[in-house]
């Protein structure tokens, strides 16, 4: 083979691989574990229950309810939704936290995670404070920031717009896709 023919191949090699790691659902399990182990959004941590007197007391009756085939997706006050197991013995069991937005109306803080990102942050506040081991992803035209914590089995992604501001947060444990 030529020299020219080697360097190509060697070429879109390099650049499958990259667009691999990049695209790939799979970059997360390559990422380097971070302690999410006091994660929280709104002080509500994964595996909490939306049953719980101290839940109830911060975010009252949900607002609206969403069925699906796995959880059920609850949305509170606050702009807060939850996915939570829908029967069993784990029924009520958060397994996603979601900020969607804020309801300054009737919530007096905007949400935020532990170390205080909320809606509107900028990605650079991100990575300074939860550091440089993350994946990224890109989903429905938005630049996905992804912390997991491999021991915990959380996940913590910061959704960005294409200006580098935080629009969604989920919080998850990871089983759930």
């Amino acid at each position: 083979m030529s020299k020219k023919l080697i360097t190509l191949i060697l070429i879109i090699l390099l650049i499958a691989g990259l667009a691999f790691n990049y695209f790939s659902p799979y970059s997360e399990k390559l990422t380097k574990s971070t302690n999410l182990s006091n994660e929280s959004i709104g002080g509500v941590k994964i595996h909490e229950s939306i049953n719980k007197s101290s839940f109830i007391t911060q975010y009252g009756n949900p607002l609206s309810k969403e069925d699906n085939d796995l959880y059920d997706y609850y949305y509170w006050k606050g702009g807060l939704e939850t996915a939570s197991i829908h029967s069993g013995k784990d029924k009520g069991s958060i397994m996603r936290l979601i900020i969607t937005g804020t309801d300054k109306n009737q919530f007096d803080k905007p949400l935020h995670t532990a170390k205080g990102i909320e809606l509107g942050d900028a990605k650079e506040k991100v990575l300074s404070l939860y550091g440089n081991n993350y994946y990224k992803s890109n989903e429905q035209g938005v630049d996905i920031i992804g912390y997991i914590d491999h021991e915990q089995d959380i996940t913590l992604e910061f959704w960005c717009t294409n200006v580098g501001e935080v629009a969604q947060i989920r919080l998850d444990d990871s089983s759930v896709k």
